[in-house]
């Protein structure tokens, strides 16, 4: 009797681990429709890094169209929710992808659009007021090393571990 409950345990616990789960971030990370989106994908990785992408370039739009009109009071909450994005789905993927031959394409395409949105908020901050600078600075470096991660991640699949 013991046996079967700790067999039942084992294999229900198996079956949690090995199949992914939509993670939970934060309120007002995702649009309603991306939010549907991630759900629908919750047994698929690679789905979600593509609502990740999404997400990541209308963030960085959002971004684009504050240093334009110059809404300089926007700007922090634009750049700390695209961190969290950052942060929160490097997690999953961390978590939820497997060590595969063959490279991730969704996971190149979003390494590849927060390589320019690094590079483009780079250029944002040359504009900011001096009282962002940090505030800029700390989000460079965040995206930085979460592009790190991702990098390895593609090229030392090893290293999900």
């Amino acid at each position: 009797m013991l046996m079967s409950i700790i067999w039942s345990f084992s294999f229900v616990l198996s079956i949690l681990l090995q199949n992914g789960y939509a993670p939970h971030f934060p309120s007002g990370i995702f649009t309603e429709k991306e939010s549907r989106k991630i759900e629908k994908k919750s047994d698929d990785i690679e789905g979600r890094i593509k609502v990740y992408r999404e997400a990541s370039e209308r963030m960085l739009k959002s971004l684009r169209q504050a240093v334009s009109k110059k809404e300089s009071q926007a700007v922090p909450g634009i750049l700390s929710t695209w961190t969290t994005l950052l942060t929160e789905s490097l997690k999953d993927i961390e978590t939820n992808l497997e060590r595969k031959e063959k490279k991730s394409k969704p996971l190149i395409k979003y390494e590849i659009q927060v390589r320019k949105a690094i590079k483009e908020v780079q250029d944002f901050k040359i504009r900011a007021p001096v009282d962002q600078q940090d505030i800029f600075n700390d989000c460079i470096n965040m995206a930085a090393s979460v592009r790190s991660r991702m990098v390895e991640i593609l090229f030392n699949p090893g290293q999900l571990e």
